[in-house]
């Protein structure tokens, strides 16, 4: 893993791409949270794995490097599985071709010739003839990454260009994205050609970012920008949602119906979403500031809803025998659910010893953007049984 961290990193392009000044804003390491830090250990895995298989490193040195990561607090035995699919995923690239493929684990490059002093970490490289493949591993599974026109494997993929062009003819350009929590392994392919146009074409960009200059400008990038709770262009842009009024195209009717249209529906809902996350990071940015002991007019920080636990577990048994009940009441015996099961024993030992058991239920509809890949969902008998 990388010890220093570029101004204009890649895994943050998507924000000072869109927003030039932010860069300066969001300088400096984090503290990072418990699930980055669960992510760290994850890609950690996913290093010593991938080394095993491709530099040849004895089992014993690989399972012992394992060991030692697995000794911390933030193992959970479903991080096998996850990392297991990663490295298949490799493998199956790797032998894909027709004669044996350069692999490069944790390769940083060098994407300075297009942003300002920036390099980064690519989690791997696949080389062979005139192909490369870049491929990055997420942990997470909050936000779904898609890896076509993704600007941090671009950037990982110039890179590459620019270290290992004059020993490959590299011209075409496969970038993948594998996120198995998501069960989301996605891909997309450009060419060199391509690539180094759009590379040109953010040089200025990236310019305005290194020297703090240029516009901010909200939207989706927003998530992990640092002052994106206070932050006034995004404060200006969702207020403006707020105040929004409804344009009715041509072709739609207006035969003032109280109700909106199919059309103001759809407008609505793509609106809405930025505004709602808005709000939230505004809910947990003011609550922050009043439990520092600062003042909010017209709002104040509460006491939540608390809930009951026992002080000692064991002496309830015992209680209840003591008033002439039965022990055993204190107890609930149930089955744990597959996914609880699954995170207990690791996903390979799940699926070899329990998969002949699980039934999987048609997932409930449920609302997504258009560009959502998943296939629309197919109702049943009637939508009414469905939502039942």
């Amino acid at each position: 893993m990388p010890e220093k961290h570029a101004l204009l990193s890649a895994s943050s392009a998507a924000r000072w791409l869109n927003c030039p000044p932010s860069a300066k804003l969001n300088e400096g390491s984090d503290e990072g949270s418990s699930y980055a830090a669960e992510g760290t250990l994850a890609h950690s895995m996913c290093e010593v794995k991938l080394k095993g298989y491709a530099a040849a490193i004895p089992k014993r040195t690989t399972t012992a490097k394992l060991k030692k990561l697995k000794s911390g607090p933030l193992y959970q035995p479903e991080m096998d599985g996850y990392t297991e699919e990663y490295l298949d995923y490799v493998k199956k690239i790797a032998l894909s071709f027709s004669g044996p493929a350069t692999i490069r684990i944790e390769e940083q490059v060098d994407f300075s010739a297009y942003a300002p002093e920036a390099f980064g970490t690519a989690d791997c490289l696949i080389l062979f003839g005139d192909e490369l493949h870049v491929i990055d591993f997420k942990y997470g599974k909050g936000i779904k990454v898609d890896a076509e026109e993704n600007p941090q494997l671009k950037l990982y993929a110039l890179g590459a260009l620019s270290k290992f062009g004059f020993i490959y003819n590299i011209s075409k350009i496969v970038l993948h994205i594998v996120q198995p929590r998501l069960d989301n392994f996605s891909m997309w392919e450009t060419n060199a050609a391509d690539l180094r146009t759009w590379g040109e074409l953010i040089k200025p960009i990236a310019q305005l970012a290194y020297n703090g200059e240029g516009e901010f400008r909200s939207g989706d990038h927003c998530h992990f920008c640092k002052i994106a709770s206070t932050c006034k262009k995004r404060s200006e842009a969702n207020l403006a949602l707020a105040q929004y009024e409804f344009r009715k195209p041509p072709e739609i009717s207006t035969d003032g119906s109280p109700t909106l249209s199919n059309c103001e529906l759809a407008e609505a809902l793509t609106k809405g979403a930025q505004l709602v996350a808005w709000y939230e990071d505004l809910k947990e940015c003011a609550l922050a500031k009043l439990l520092g002991g600062e003042e909010l007019l017209g709002w104040k920080a509460v006491e939540g809803r608390g809930t009951r636990a026992f002080i000692n577990p064991d002496a309830v048994p015992e209680r209840l025998i003591s008033i002439g009940q039965s022990g055993d009441l204190a107890y609930e015996r149930k089955v744990l659910s597959p996914a609880a099961l699954e995170k207990l024993v690791g996903k390979d030992v799940f699926n070899n010893s329990f998969a002949d058991l699980v039934e999987k239920s048609k997932g409930k509809p449920t609302l997504a953007p258009a560009s959502d890949k998943r296939a629309a969902y197919v109702q049943g008998t009637t939508a009414a049984e469905d939502f039942k």
